[in-house]
């Protein structure tokens, strides 16, 4: 008996040192530490000094909209009031500059983690918000149109969660195959376009935040690479965080389409339930970056 367990605590411990990698499975939704900042920041407007202005700083400069995030800086000033308007005019909010009740919603979903806009070298001017679709800065595009896509992750992943995820991303390219000249073909990396499952900090610059708030991020053409964050609650069937029309909206990143501010279109930052058709907006925006 006792020689069993040694025979077996052997067994997990190589397990555990051939594998360290827990499986990716969908989990249960949390509510990030983000979204309680803001909840503590409902009110806050300029001039005033309150913890989590820092954090908002640093938010509205991963998104595009200031230039400065230092997120020792507390103070609620000219240029986070400034980003914080341009942020709500993009969103289709009421321009207060005021971390309002609607704000708080709209910064609560969870997004992708690609920027909406570009920011110009002074927070005080104007940005430029797009009035529909937008492109990467440059207009960057791929110079074929018959792609090779394959898997490559950090973390391991159950059989038929892969599964699962292989089918969906699938679907996802054929649906943008289906409006453009593109075609997909699978292979074992490397490839044209890489996606994979990462957790935290995965080595590309841009870490992963936990459950419920970045979702996934792609690179412009022609880098190719696509991450999803391991620690979200996917699943196939829009109950949670359906992981097809994440996919769909990363897709449309490594085509070279940015964020769109119309309401409803794949392209659209934040996630608001299951999306899995194009609308006319990202048909227009691919077809007019191709010239198709």
């Amino acid at each position: 008996m006792a020689l069993n367990l040694l025979n077996l605590s052997i067994l997990f411990f190589l397990l555990f040192i051939v594998n360290p990698f827990p499986f990716v499975e969908p989990r249960a939704l949390q509510l990030p530490v983000f979204t309680k900042t803001l909840q503590n920041l409902r009110g806050v407007h300029k001039g005033q000094k309150a913890n989590g202005v820092g954090e908002l700083r640093s938010y509205l400069q991963h998104f595009g909209y200031l230039t400065n995030g230092d997120s020792s800086n507390d103070n609620f000033d000219n240029n986070v009031e400034s980003a914080l308007k341009h942020y709500q005019e993009f969103n289709h909010l009421r321009s207060t500059g005021v971390v309002d009740d609607e704000t708080i919603k709209r910064m609560s979903l969870p997004r992708c983690g690609m920027p909406d806009i570009v920011t110009q070298p002074n927070a005080n001017q104007l940005l430029v918000a797009p009035n529909n679709y937008s492109f990467f800065p440059g207009q960057p595009k791929w110079r074929k149109f018959a792609l090779t896509y394959g898997h490559m992750s950090s973390v391991v992943l159950s059989n038929n969660f892969f599964s699962s995820v292989r089918a969906a991303k699938l679907r996802a390219l054929q649906t943008w195959a289906r409006v453009t000249n593109f075609t997909f073909t699978e292979r074992a990396p490397p490839a044209d376009i890489v996606y994979g499952f990462h957790r935290g900090d995965h080595g590309d610059g841009y870490p992963f935040d936990g459950p419920y708030g970045v979702l996934a991020h792609a690179f412009a053409p022609q880098n190719g690479r696509c991450h999803y964050d391991a620690d979200e609650p996917w699943d196939f069937n829009g109950q949670n965080i359906d992981f097809e029309t994440v996919a769909l909206h990363e897709c449309g990143h490594l085509l070279g389409l940015g964020h769109s501010n119309t309401r409803g279109s794949v392209m659209e930052a934040t996630y608001a339930g299951q999306r899995r058709s194009l609308t006319q907006d990202d048909i227009d925006g691919i077809r007019a970056l191709y010239q198709f």
